[in-house]
């Protein structure tokens, strides 16, 4: 089936982060059997090429941040709790739960990703690096949602719920195949150190602003269905463009 999202290349040899890609395909081809799940099939509810996901699960592609969600919804899990298990334990000599400066990070197809914090049922923060100046697909999930600027700028496009479906993908869909569909969406630009919040399934990306580096901080909080209740954007929120 072919992709409905750009597919990574895959690394060049010998590449030193060859083994996070290899821990991150053993973390999705681990959930997949455990799901009795077959790559065809997992192929289909991701819109993901079945030859993509063979050379992820042996770490020869790399998935960019959206691949890497589609894979997530067809698994029946998240982003974060991919990364948490491919995710090695901390050797910070100052001591567990203390994540280094130089701890590893995913790289994906534009930029990279470090998870800083997982907490099963609570919350789970993301460190994006070189976020990328072009938009993906939309994403939408069951969390809370908060955005953090630590350097760069940084715009957020929000997009109406389309209502054609529901407030947010069933695991397994692939939302939002056509992100040019017409719908009313509204964008908040973002300077260091402010920030926005909102519900999980309100569809949502976000691209940097400019050439300088764009480090962000993403938060994720609550159980699935958390995106579901209604939040005020975070107190340093941007005010949205017109």
């Amino acid at each position: 089936m072919s992709s409905t999202t750009n597919e990574p290349t895959t690394p060049p040899p010998g590449d030193p982060e060859q083994s996070a890609d290899r821990r991150l395909g053993t973390v999705v081809r681990a959930r997949r059997h455990a799901l009795g799940r077959t790559l065809v099939e997992v192929a289909g509810s991701s819109g993901l090429s079945h030859s993509f996901l063979s050379q992820l699960e042996r770490g020869r592609a790399r998935p960019s941040m959206r691949s890497l969600y589609l894979i997530a919804q067809a698994l029946g899990t998240t982003q974060q709790a991919l990364l948490a298990a491919a995710t090695p334990p901390s050797t910070s000599p100052v001591g567990p739960g203390v994540v280094s400066g130089q701890s590893p990070a995913l790289t994906v197809q534009a930029g990279s990703a470090r998870l800083l914090s997982h907490v099963e049922g609570g919350a789970d923060v993301t460190e994006f690096l070189n976020v990328p100046e072009t938009f993906e697909g939309y994403f939408a999930h069951g969390r809370h949602e908060l955005v953090y600027v630590v350097s760069g700028r940084l715009e957020v496009e929000l997009a109406a719920p389309d209502p054609h479906e529901g407030s947010y993908g069933a695991a397994g869909t692939a939302l939002d195949a056509s992100p040019e569909a017409a719908r009313t969406t509204t964008l908040y630009t973002l300077e260091a150190r402010q920030s926005i919040g909102y519900p999980g399934s309100v569809r949502h990306r976000h691209r940097r602003v400019g050439t300088d580096e764009c480090v962000v901080l993403v938060v994720h909080s609550g159980p699935e269905d958390a995106g579901d209740t209604d939040h005020e954007h975070g107190s340093a929120s941007a005010d949205p463009d017109t």
